[in-house]
């Protein structure tokens, strides 16, 4: 809402076949998809719409409709979720070196759990959201860490879950000078065991059911890719991260655990990896 995004005038966003609409005062605002709707018009949120702030009433499930207020605060919200997903199928699978990329079916669930209320970046309130999850079947890619890599992490004192999470944000945050996107338009999940691989990995995977073609690009890209991300981490002149390198604004757990020390390294050990 109120990003102004191009794609937002095709409705490239109405993907997902349910749309919510918002309404103040029994005239249409804007509509949403399910899943931008949850992230950004649940109930308690402080919606951007054409300059104006309004706040969200009531979200009506049922009938898809969003009933905001007019309203001039000097606070903002950002929601919080967990984010699940499931390979379903490889189907694609390049080796370059040591180093192994992967591509193929995701299913994703995405939780809304709360919101954050806040003030020139500080947090003021907590609240918690009853909202369904959302779960959608895509593509992504992914790659994992080896062992040798996460020892020598933990040797340093680093942290290495922020590391794989600040290169999930990082990645994300390249991809458009590369892939005809928007942060907006994919998601990422990192960890340092998944069921599915029983490594640490780092998935990426398009925002949308069935999948875009957008994380299929970046995986035919992602020696490229891998480098930019590195270069962006590493050249960033912040000490512990910051927007510009390993935060994300669409953080979903508060950009929290990162560790962008354990991110470049992570990244220099696997692109040595490579070659």
């Amino acid at each position: 809402a109120g990003r102004g995004r191009a794609t937002e005038a095709v409705g490239l966003d109405q993907i997902s076949e349910e749309v919510f609409r918002i309404v103040c005062d029994g005239s249409l605002l804007e509509t949403m998809d399910r899943g931008q709707a949850f992230r950004e018009a649940h109930t308690g949120a402080v919606l951007l719409h054409q300059g104006e702030t309004y706040t969200v009433q009531e979200m009506d499930l049922k009938n898809h409709v969003i009933q905001a207020r007019r309203a001039d605060v000097d606070y903002y919200t950002r929601s919080l979720k967990i984010v699940d997903l499931t390979v379903l199928e490889e189907l694609d699978r390049r080796r370059l070196g040591r180093f192994e990329a992967h591509f193929g079916k995701l299913e994703v669930t995405e939780q809304f759990i709360g919101y954050k209320v806040l003030k020139n970046e500080q947090t003021i309130a907590t609240e918690n959201l009853d909202l369904p999850p959302l779960v959608f079947r895509t593509t992504g890619l992914w790659f994992t860490v080896p062992e040798e890599i996460r020892r020598a992490v933990i040797e340093k004192n680093m942290h290495f879950g922020g590391g794989l999470h600040g290169i999930e944000h990082a990645m994300i945050g390249v991809m458009p000078l590369e892939v005809m996107c928007d942060r907006w338009d994919v998601g990422g999940l990192s960890t340092p065991g998944h069921p599915d691989t029983m490594q640490p990995t780092i998935f990426i995977y398009d925002g949308f059911e069935g999948g875009i073609g957008l994380t299929e690009k970046a995986y035919s890209l992602i020696p490229e890719l891998m480098r930019l991300t590195l270069e962006l981490v590493r050249d960033c002149p912040c000490a512990v991260g910051c927007p510009a390198c390993v935060y994300s604004p669409k953080c979903g757990n508060d950009n929290k655990p990162l560790d962008k020390k354990a991110a470049a390294f992570i990244l220099e050990g696997l692109l040595e990896r490579m070659h």
